[in-house]
This record gives structure tokens, sequence and C-alpha cells, in this order.
């Protein structure tokens, strides 16, 4: 027994036990949202994505997203073709339902004026955070002013003057005030429903139209606003109901549009006949809430802010547009009642634009959060039932062999896996319920292999099965040969496995597993019992 101190393999065993002992020791061990609570987002998009490179980018946007916000610990991940997992360690309701409202989005970005794009978020290059240049939150009467500056690209500036060019219309003049002018408005949209078509009853519609002519500096709608000009903006076939029914002509043209539109925007409010129609015409639905205080077209039509040009972004005092100066410096602003939701506005919108678009628009977003107590609680079961599986497999050695001093070395050595295969798997990933079942399931399978040198150490005294040398021999290629069983299995799904979530977790731990027990464990196991049976 002395002699296992100074045999190699036992000597290579301790050391990587030491190490996995500092590495837990100075990183700790970094949990999912399995055990530290936390929240997943599974977003299903319109389309299905094959474009390795086009996953790629989808990811990268949504991470952006998610990183802008200031959250820490989130992880983004294809699953099939048409769906992405996001998960973020963050449970508070409020910020829970920003969240969701950002992954959503498709998030393109839209400046119009009389139905006609004058910029996207794609022309934007800079959005610098300098208060002298207007970035900021401003405390006015009527509420929290926010202010988010940009930078156009040159073209983009070029189509802005060109369109905006003498867009006001003097109506009155004193000596006093000079020119007083009435200048067309600029929509802001994020995710104009180009691709639906609204549906609406003669109510809302009025309703509409007399919060719009009404304005609201908090809803960001100037006074006098036409629900035909942000109708005519949304680009967006509307239908409005009379009598709550659709007419004759209307099914037509809905059936028409149905191919080349394929969503319509209904109120949450719509009877459930009218919305059977359309679905039964094909039509996919997105319903929308219905407020008595803020128009339902607004929210419908993606709608984010209504600006009114004034006469120096118009140029009014350029007599011809050749001699007009290009506007690549503008500003986006809105208004809000409090300081923490004007700062949520701009900030939402501030990185919509700087994360870019995706390149299909979400259909769906579901959401399942884990409380950290819950966590803490899944910890704490796992913790125990490990213990205990632990102690039934001593017992059942025990009864089989009747050795204590073998029964002992194969439980320290199943304890070495687990403490080797938990602190390497640390410095890849983080540890949810996947990445445990893959411990487990590789401990399992090094007590079953450490069976297998037993039996065939114990089954060739008295015989001429020959050597313990060569006893332990056929053991390890019979171990040898199950280890690569399992590898086989486990690596295609690291390789290839990209967006399988707890899948990959789990092969992840299992192969580390695998590894450190025929590797370290099972050599070191094997001299333990040698030199047990030896002596015994």
């Amino acid at each position: 027994m002395a002699g296992l101190a100074r045999n190699w393999r036992v000597i290579l065993l301790v050391f990587f036990l030491m190490l996995s002992f500092l590495i837990i020791a100075g990183r700790g061990l970094q949990f999912g949202i399995d055990f530290s609570g936390g929240t997943l987002f599974q977003v299903q998009l319109a389309e299905p994505i094959t474009d390795a490179g086009e996953r790629s980018r989808v990811v990268t946007t949504i991470q952006q997203r998610l990183d802008w916000t200031g959250l820490r610990d989130t992880t983004v991940n294809f699953f099939g073709d048409q769906f992405v997992i996001a998960q973020v360690a963050e449970t508070d309701p409020g910020t829970v339902e920003r969240i969701e409202g950002l992954l959503k989005k498709q998030g393109v970005f839209e400046a119009t004026i009389d139905g006609n794009v004058i910029f996207t978020g794609e022309d934007i290059i800079e959005l610098p955070k300098d208060p002298a240049k207007g970035y900021g939150l401003y405390r006015e009467s009527d509420g929290i002013r926010w202010v988010l500056p940009f930078v156009l690209r040159s073209n983009a500036a070029l189509r802005f003057t060109e369109l905006t060019f003498h867009r006001c219309e003097l109506i009155s003049y004193s000596p006093e005030t000079g020119r007083e002018y009435e200048c067309e408005k600029t929509y802001f949209f994020i995710d104009r429903p180009k691709k639906s078509v609204l549906v609406l009853t003669r109510g809302i519609y009025y309703n509409d139209e007399q919060l719009l002519l009404e304005g609201s500096a908090i809803a960001g709608i100037p006074l006098g606003t036409k629900i035909k000009e942000v109708l005519l903006n949304a680009n967006a076939p509307y239908f409005v109901l009379e009598e709550s029914r659709f007419s004759d002509s209307q099914l037509e043209e809905l059936r028409s549009l149905v191919l080349e539109k394929g969503t319509a925007v209904v109120p949450q409010t719509l009877d459930g006949p009218l919305k059977q129609q359309l679905t039964e015409i094909g039509f996919e639905l997105r319903e929308m809430p219905v407020s008595d205080s803020k128009p339902w077209v607004f929210d419908a039509a993606g709608l984010r802010s209504i600006i009114g040009l004034s006469e120096g972004v118009a140029q009014m005092d350029v007599a011809r547009l050749e001699d007009a100066q290009p506007m690549d410096k503008l500003q986006i602003f809105g208004f809000a009642g409090t300081l923490q939701d004007a700062e949520q506005r701009r900030s939402d919108l501030e990185i919509l634009l700087q994360s870019g678009s995706l390149s299909v628009s979400v259909r769906s977003i579901s959401k399942e959060t884990i409380s950290p107590l819950l966590g803490e609680n899944f910890l704490q079961n796992a913790v125990f039932m490990g213990v205990l599986a632990l102690l039934i497999v001593a017992v059942v050695l025990f009864l089989r062999y009747r050795v204590l001093k073998l029964t002992f070395p194969m439980i320290g050595i199943g304890l070495s896996e687990v403490i080797m295969t938990a602190a390497f798997a640390s410095l890849i990933s983080k540890f949810d319920l996947g990445a445990v079942a893959g411990i487990v399931a590789a401990v399992g399978t090094g007590v079953d292999n450490q069976i297998v040198i037993t039996d065939e150490l114990i089954r060739g005294e008295g015989s001429d099965s020959g050597s313990l040398f060569s006893r332990a021999k056929r053991a390890f290629f019979i171990v040898t040969a199950a280890a690569c069983t399992t590898l086989a299995t486990m690596l295609p799904i690291i390789l290839i496995g990209f967006g399988l979530g707890r899948l990959v977790g789990f092969a992840i731990t299992t192969t580390i597993g695998v590894l450190v027990g025929v590797l370290i464990a099972r050599p070191a196991f094997a001299e333990i019992a040698k030199a047990i049976l030896e002596k015994k």
C-alpha cells in the first residue's frame, strides 16, 4: 500500500483533484437560471432561417439588445430553424416586460413624410451621447422631454433635405413676432405593418380621430394630427367596419390581399365571429389592446413619435433647393410623464437603433421565469439527491464485495470525479439542469466502470486467467470501448448542436466526465484496487 504514494497514476489523480479545488475556490461555480433564477424567452421568427451566417447575425442582434440594457449573464442560441432562446438572469416583472418588448420587435426603423420613406435605421451612422448636441432629459411643464440626436449618412441627408425642403406654409406675419409657419409632420416608426392589413371598427376610428386631433405630448402626438395622415404613412391597407361587420366589397378585397399581406392587425375587442372570418380567409391575427386615452392606430401602425418640421429644418430661408445644406445632424424627441419613463423610452429606441433590425419579423414570444428562491431549492435538492445516491451506491457495493477497504476507494474516486468534472466544466459553461444531469451520467458510468474493473480483478483470483496486470488490462479495454461509444455520441451534439440549449450542457459535462474518468480516475482506481486485492 505504501507504494501507492509513489505511483504516478495516483499522483496524477491527486494533482488534478487539487487543481480542481483551486479552480472552484478561485472562480466559484457559475450557475444558470435553473439554479440562480432568471427568465428564458422563446422567440419564434416569422420564417425559418437555414443560412448559418444569417443565424449568427440574428443571434448577435438579439445579444446586443440584451447587453445594451445593462444586463449581465445573458445567453442567446438558435433552437431549430425558427426559434431563438434567450436567457437572462433577471426576474423583476418590470424589467422582464421591457426585455420582452425589445425582443418581440424586428426593429426596422423608418422615418416618413407623406407616405415616403425619408431615411431608415440603416442610414443612421452615429448616436452621439453629447448633451451639447441635445442628448438628455429635460423637465418641461407638460412632462419630461427626452432627446436622442443622430447623424445621417450623406446620401440619406440629401434625401431628407429634398423631401423636407420648404414643407412649411406661412400662416401669419407680424412685425413683433415675425413669420409664423405651419409645417408638415414626420412620422417615426418601428416595424411598420407593411405586410399587414389594419382592421378597426367605426367606433375606434372616431375615437382615434379625436385623440389624434387633440394631440398628446406624453404620447408624442402633435396637436392637429390627422388620422388619414397616420394611416397613409403606415403604408398598410385599412378596413373600417360599419355596423360591426364586413361588407361584401371589403371581404373581396381582403381575399385579394391575403397572399401579399398575410397578417391582420385587429383590436383585442373585435367580435369573435369577425376574427373567425379573417382566419378563415387565411390571415394570421395580431391583436392589439384598445385604450380610451391613446389612439389604437398609433401602436397598431408601429408609431413611436410624430414630429413636426421646423422652418429651420425645412430651410425656409433658402430660396432654391440647389442652395440648401444637407441636413445630416437631426434629433428624435418625445415626452413622458416621469423621468424613469422618459429614460426608458429613449433607451429602448437607442438600443433598437444601435443593434439594428432582424432580417425577419418576430411571430410570437413566450417566457418562463424561475425565481432565485426556486432555483436555490433546485440546487439544494440536487445536492441532497447526489449525496443520497452515493450512500445507496456505497451500501450496494459493500453488499456485493464485502470488502470495506474496496468500497471506500470506489466512493472516494466517484466523489473526486464529481469535483474534477464540475471544476473543468465550469471553465466552459454555466451549470444548469442539463449540466448536472451530465455529471450524474458521467459518475454513474464511472461507478459502473469501477465495478467492471473490480469484477475482472476478483474473477481471476486463483485461476489461470493471468496476473492482476493482465486482468486490469482486459478491464481497461472494456472501459475504454464504452468511453469511446459515449464520446462518439456526445461530440456531434457539442460540435453541431448550436442552439440545443440544455442538451449541449449535458453533452459537455458528460464528455468531460468520461475523459476525467478514463484518463485520470480509472487508472488510479485500478492501482488502488490491485494493491488492496494483492494484500488480501
